[in-house]
């Protein structure tokens, strides 16, 4: 079954009262044994917008981010958020289709943390779309990507967002420059630039205590 994540982009405003939220959504995530894959890590602001603090947390299944997004108690913990930032979240579907390298990238370490593509895209021409993901298999393979969210189910829960997204796994940060920077990616590129309008960065991946530790 496809995993399940909350997508979320952040703006801190008051950082002593995001403070007091962090706190309370760490204790609601550790009821719920969900899984921080990205945790506000280093990143680099490749195209359109962006915010200062970006978070991937992994569910078991889409249902379920659904479920605990809308549950009662993690209303009364987004509301700690209130006025102290600026928050787009979407609960997005996992991707468990075919992959364009042979297995996953490990789990992130601290000595060798994932390196990731977190995207976001309204599509103008889904005829060029689709060549363009055919075409950047090629380079995602080259440098050991692996997809973890493929323009799946999702749902707009706060701010703003756009109608598709993407994550990207990759044996480290490096890596995930490197292929963004390809010659082989750039080619595919140039096809999604017609195509599409969208946000990327590339990003560290989180390998810290989980809030279930």
């Amino acid at each position: 079954m496809a995993k399940g994540y909350w997508f979320i982009n952040v703006d801190v405003v008051d950082p002593v009262d995001f403070i007091t939220y962090a706190n309370a959504n760490v204790a609601f995530l550790a009821e719920r044994k969900a899984k921080f894959l990205i945790a506000g890590g280093d990143f680099e602001h490749m195209e359109g917008i962006k915010r200062h603090r970006n978070v991937l947390v992994e569910w078991p299944s889409y249902d379920e981010a659904v479920a605990a997004c809308n549950s009662p108690e993690y209303r009364k913990v987004a509301a700690l958020r209130g006025d102290c930032a600026i928050t787009d979240l979407a609960v997005v579907e996992g991707y468990d289709g075919e992959q364009p390298s042979a297995q996953a990238p490990a789990e992130s370490t601290h000595e060798f943390p994932r390196g990731y593509w977190m995207v976001r895209m309204d599509v103008t021409d889904p005829a060029a779309y689709d060549q363009y993901r055919a075409a950047n298999v090629k380079a995602l393979a080259e440098f050991g990507g692996w997809f973890l969210v493929r323009s799946g189910r999702s749902v707009v829960v706060e701010g703003k967002g756009r109608s598709q997204y993407i994550v990207i796994a990759f044996p480290d940060l490096a890596s995930a420059k490197a292929c963004y920077h390809s010659f082989a990616y750039q080619q595919a590129f140039s096809r999604r630039k017609r195509a599409a309008e969208g946000d990327l960065i590339i990003i560290s991946g989180y390998a810290g205590r989980q809030p279930a530790a």
